[in-house]
């Protein structure tokens, strides 16, 4: 007899079939990962299943409460669906009537309040009922399932501590410091207000080592507190205020980010995260400068300092001591001096954000050094250096360079032959110069939709022990990186840019010549900015190529012809810019170009149509419109102002002599006398 069956990931779609209520003899059941749709069926499910998984589907309706009485049943997952309502209460339900170790029920639209016959279930060891619509105030004392592990209750709408005092606060909830099993608490986005009590940090008779407390109104620590042995310590997007807290020794995970935390970062704190993973202190009120001592935390992947008021400059050894280190974020603070040239030879660094300080000097040579370097962004600062074309290596995905002092041409990108990644390349607002008409784009396989992003989508994570999927070992999957572009005229900041964004932008620079008929290679580009420059020649038909661009500005150049009509198919383009060149011709129309308005085409003096002035006038087929000017026209307007300045000097020379000789009776004088003296050179009296 059929005693497990396992279809997930089969691409299965539709209702569960009721059949599967006729094995009997089923003990594990997986249809996890499919498109199943409807309500469970009430079928009979065998009394021997110890496992059910049907996470990652469609499933809508209610749970039927039958599957929490079944006797044998060990783990239920009914993670990521669709189930609504309320989950019913079983009034029948002993503890010696169910043998659930495991319930997930989380991502789902589940309301009302938390079960109370949760609590009976003696042998839980697991429950997630985050990312549901769970609302109400939460007695805590309901959880004494004596063998409970991991209790997830986050992103609900539940009301837990109500007030700081501790009469009010403490007796719901004392019972979990009787939890002597508990070491996984999160209650990270609810109505969490006011100070965490000092009691919290007892739960489980110190053995704790998860808590996660983000999202939340908190603004401090009712005091005395003293940390527990935490491996994780998540309170990021919450009030707190004042200096830092120091993490405890034991941690592996500190998130302190998003707060209102002041002062400058203790200067003995590499001590205290000898064995962290990741910390993070972003987006607070923090001074004085990096200390020295956190260069002791060799074990970290991910340091995040951003968003800060540091000073100072970065420490040497930051670069050189912490080998482990993949991604280090200093951007949006005061950091001056140079960057240090200490890269150590096995670099692990994955991304490098010091965008918007005030760093100078070139970019370390030394940085070749980490060959897995995806994101390099260093905008916004005083760097003074050419291209750095070493950096170009398959792995480097976003390159920002913007708004620098970077100057000279890039003919040194002639010569890779390496096939590049590259998704996002931003060089604006620097003193970039020569041509770009040699860009083959061959290589550039990152924005051809060719590209390969497996290792870097966020994905749905399970973890192989079934707990709370953010352990100190997984600290680094869960980073996001976040990077500023210019998109349809505006700095807009992205986070998970690295699955699908691509983006080129050369504006603001020195870079003439014509734009490379090779761009339309670039199938999967989104944003192409080249405007302000002084490129000429006319725009590449194979632009209409693009067919996933969005955004489109050419302006403030010198191209001229004829806007191609290719680039009416563009059907997914919402900005476009073609002002400010010498454009002529009729507008091309499309679905897309009649939603532009007249400020992306002005400055063309040859232009006509839709949505000029000019605009919506049926001309007959090779009849101008009054006022158009054609490329003949263009070239015979070119002025030489050599020969326009000389006559200017000889008309200003000229008049000024006349009027003094009729005006002035000494000049006058003095310059016949002068004439007079020069002609008797010529014609000496005999």
């Amino acid at each position: 007899m059929l005693s497990t069956l396992g279809l997930s990931n089969c691409g299965f779609f539709g209702p569960i079939p009721p059949t599967i209520g006729n094995l009997t003899e089923l003990t594990d059941l997986d249809i996890s990962d499919n498109n199943f749709t409807g309500s469970i069926p009430l079928f009979n499910l065998s009394k021997k299943l110890t496992y059910l998984d049907a996470s990652n589907n469609s499933l809508t309706g209610n749970i039927p409460s039958s599957l929490f009485a079944l006797p044998s049943l060990t783990r239920l997952l009914l993670s990521d669906n669709e189930f609504q309502g309320q989950v019913q209460e079983l009034s029948n339900l002993s503890s010696s009537s169910s043998a659930l170790q495991e319930l997930d029920i989380s991502s789902n639209n589940l309301e009302g309040p938390v079960p109370k016959f949760f609590s009976e279930l003696d042998q839980l060891t697991e429950l997630s009922l985050s990312s549901n619509k769970f609302n109400g105030t939460v007695q805590l004392e309901m959880f004494k399932n004596p063998n409970l592990d991991t209790l997830d209750l986050s992103h609900n709408d539940l009301f837990v501590i109500q007030s700081t005092d501790s009469d009010s606060s403490l007796p719901p909830l004392m019972e979990l410091l009787r939890q002597s099993s508990l070491t996984n608490l999160d209650l990270s986005s609810n109505e969490l207000r006011g100070e965490i009590p000092n009691w919290i940090w007892e739960i489980g008779n110190g053995s704790l080592r998860y808590l996660n407390l983000s999202n939340n109104l908190l603004h401090g620590f009712q005091k005395p507190y003293k940390f527990p042995s935490l491996r994780v310590l998540d309170l990021n997007s919450n009030q707190f205020q004042g200096e830092l807290p120091i993490p405890p020794l034991s941690s592996g995970s500190v998130d302190y980010s998003h707060n209102f935390f002041t002062n400058s970062i203790p200067n003995d704190i590499g001590v205290f995260l000898s064995n962290a993973l990741f910390f993070s202190v972003s987006k607070n009120s923090l001074t004085g400068e990096i200390p020295p001592s956190i260069c002791g935390a060799t074990d970290l992947n991910v340091l995040d300092l951003s968003d800060n008021s540091l000073t100072g400059g970065i420490p040497p050894c930051l670069l050189n001591n912490i080998s482990s280190l993949e991604v280090l974020n200093l951007c949006s603070n005061n950091l001056r001096r140079t960057i240090p040239d200490t890269f150590s030879v096995n670099c692990s660094l994955r991304t490098l954000d010091l965008n918007m300080n005030a760093l100078k000097g070139r970019i370390p040579r030394s940085i070749v050094n980490c060959p897995l370097l995806e994101v390099l962004n260093i905008g916004n600062n005083r760097i003074e250096d050419t291209f750095p074309c070493v950096l170009m290596k398959a792995s480097l995905r976003v390159l920002i360079l913007r708004s620098n002092k970077f100057y000279g041409d890039l003919q040194c990108l002639k010569a890779i032959q390496e096939r590049l990644n590259l998704q996002i390349i931003d060089i604006s607002t620097n003193n970039f110069s020569g041509g770009i008409s040699f860009l083959s784009f061959s290589k550039w396989w990152g924005m051809k939709g060719a590209n390969d992003n497996k290792q870097l989508k966020y994905r749905k994570r399970k973890c192989d022990n079934h707990n709370i999927c953010r352990r100190a070992s997984d600290v680094g999957i869960y980073y996001q990186d976040r990077v500023t572009v210019t998109m349809k005229g505006l700095d807009m900041e992205l986070t998970k840019i690295l699955i699908i964004f691509t983006s080129i932008d050369f504006s603001n620079n020195k870079f003439h010549g014509e734009i490379p008929h090779a761009i339309g290679d670039l199938k999967s580009l989104y944003v192409l900015i080249l405007s302000h420059n002084e490129l000429s020649g006319p725009i590449p038909a194979s632009i209409g190529n693009l067919t996933q661009l969005g955004s489109l500005d050419l302006s403030v150049n010198k191209l001229i012809g004829t806007i191609p009509v290719e680039l009416a198919s563009l059907t997914f383009i919402s900005f476009l810019n073609l002002s400010h060149n010498r454009l002529f011709g009729k507008i091309p129309e499309g679905p897309q170009f009649q939603t532009f308005s007249a400020a992306s085409f002005e400055g063309n003096l040859g232009l006509y149509g839709c949505p000029l002035d000019t605009s919506c006038i049926n001309f007959g087929s090779g009849v101008s419109p009054p006022g158009f000017q054609t490329e003949e026209v263009y070239l015979k307007k070119e002025i030489d102002w050599d020969y326009v300045s000389a006559a200017l000097g000889f008309a200003v020379a000229f008049g000024s002599t006349v009027w003094l000789t009729l005006h002035c009776k000494r000049w006058r004088e003095m310059f016949f006398g002068k004439a007079y003296q020069i002609y008797l050179k010529f014609f000496p009296r005999w």
